[in-house]
């Protein structure tokens, strides 16, 4: 069975088969790479349409019907554009993004690319997540090698209601695993005091 729901999309083939098992196997096929050719002819075509009406650059762009006006849109945003750089991020980058972050608490990215300048939407969601995922951000940003753990936890948990709410919703849950201790931060599996 294959499915294909635009011209413009990737296709996406559901099978299965005896030799599976009984799996399902899905496969999906991107869409093609780039060609230096396509990203000249889109930096033509964006140019001429004054860097808008991207279903016109997706029509006019050869072969006809290879890109959708989101590819070239997005292609065009986070590649091509003269006010996109391309660098790799810095200590001092990933400091000002987490200050945004945590400061506006949101998913707003467009607002967090505009304050940092010359870095896409796409590029700081991507970088905050990579910095998520890494135990030296998370120990940077919530310890410090002059200070103990224990002291940094009980400030948190003194200053957030939600955190004292969730502590004690979780207290009896994991009261046998814990040795009868106190949860210190229910988002990490039984950590007692």
């Amino acid at each position: 069975m294959e499915t294909n729901s635009s011209a413009f999309s990737s296709t996406t083939e559901v099978e299965s088969t005896p030799s599976s098992g009984g799996r399902i196997v899905l496969r999906i096929r991107l869409p093609p790479a780039w060609t230096p050719e396509e990203d000249a002819s889109l930096e033509r075509l964006a140019r001429e349409n004054g860097f808008r009406h991207w279903r016109r650059v997706a029509m006019e762009m050869q072969p006809r019907g290879r890109r959708s006006p989101k590819q070239c849109r997005d292609r065009w945003r986070d590649h091509l554009a003269r006010d996109v750089y391309h660098r790799p991020f810095t200590v001092d980058d990933d400091a000002e993004l987490a200050h945004l972050r945590l400061r506006d608490g949101g998913d707003r990215w467009k607002d967090i690319s505009r304050a940092v300048r010359c870095r896409s939407s796409s590029a700081m969601r991507r970088r905050w997540r990579e910095l998520r995922k890494s135990n030296a951000f998370l120990r940077a940003l919530y310890w410090h090698p002059d200070q103990p753990v224990q002291p940094l936890l009980e400030d948190a948990l003194s200053y957030s209601d939600v955190v004292d709410s969730s502590v004690a919703s979780y207290r009896g849950g994991c009261d046998a695993m814990a040795g009868g201790g106190t949860i210190v931060a229910p988002g990490l599996a039984c950590l007692a005091t």
